[in-house]
């Protein structure tokens, strides 16, 4: 994939990605709610470019975060084409495999890629950035694979370039913190189910009601589960401590122990954090 230096300036990364845009309409913008995507979409609506979005919706989403992904659309004036869309119906993401990622992208996309078809010859795009591409990202295969754009990296933008972008073209909530798939939660090789991660869920929706965004609860395949929370955020285990256990045992969950880590992404990627605590 060609990119751009890193020497090169925002604002020429910029006009390198209207232009890979503009070559790109008529098209298709896949949506997760994340920053990423919704920066692509609202660009393309700053440039009166020709695309449409979709958003696939399902267990592999909290309740919370569903919400708030409409929510953030809606305050774009964006209102995507929804599917349902359940992971768990691919064996290898319900086994929680190590290429999950890459089956679920390639079921995903290929319904995208069905629906721009049966338009026009339609271009799709997604909102993987630069970043992305160093990362541990077997999804990525399928999304090259099935001829799916990232204009994002193709342009050379980083999540740094992007949040402060969006921020300049007041983009709602440009420092909206990464919400990885639920699925990340769970140790490879161990089978999930949609119970599972709307146990998980309703932990994440609770924190995020305790006024936390930077967090990750893991269920680890050992004796404990693991909470790992930022260091700008370790306050709450001062303030609300008792109610983050009554949170994780209510949702059946069991115990667990803390690990305060700037850290949140790849757990199950790496080496065990020895750093937890209880």
């Amino acid at each position: 994939m060609t990119t751009l230096s890193p020497t090169i300036s925002s604002a020429t990364r910029l006009e390198a990605l209207r232009a890979r845009l503009e070559a790109l309409q008529p098209g298709l913008i896949a949506v997760s709610g994340g920053v990423d995507s919704r920066f692509l979409v609202h660009v393309s609506r700053l440039w009166n470019l020709e695309f449409q979005t979709v958003h696939a919706a399902g267990p592999h989403q909290s309740a919370l975060e569903q919400r708030q992904t409409m929510a953030l659309l809606r305050a774009q004036d964006v209102i995507p084409h929804v599917i349902r869309f359940d992971p768990l119906s691919q064996p290898e993401v319900r086994d929680n495999s190590r290429l999950r990622c890459y089956w679920c992208k390639k079921a995903l996309f290929s319904i995208f890629q069905e629906m721009a078809a049966a338009e026009s010859p339609r271009s799709v795009l997604d909102g993987t950035h630069l970043d992305d591409l160093t990362a541990h990202r077997p999804g990525q295969k399928a999304l090259q694979e099935l001829g799916v754009h990232s204009p994002l990296a193709q342009a050379g933008l980083t999540k740094a370039d992007i949040r402060r972008a969006a921020a300049r073209l007041d983009l709602e909530a440009p420092d909206q913190p990464s919400r990885a798939c639920l699925l990340t939660r769970f140790p490879y090789d161990r089978r999930v189910t949609v119970a599972d991660l709307e146990a998980v869920g309703r932990v994440e929706d609770g924190l995020s009601a305790l006024g936390l965004s930077r967090f990750r609860f893991r269920v680890t395949g050992r004796e404990r589960n693991l909470l790992q929370i930022h260091p700008d955020e370790s306050h709450a285990l001062r303030d609300q401590e008792e109610h983050l256990r009554d949170l994780i045992v209510g949702a059946g969950l069991g115990s667990f122990e803390v690990s305060i880590t700037p850290r949140l992404s790849g757990y199950f990627d790496a080496p065990i954090d020895s750093g937890a605590h209880s």
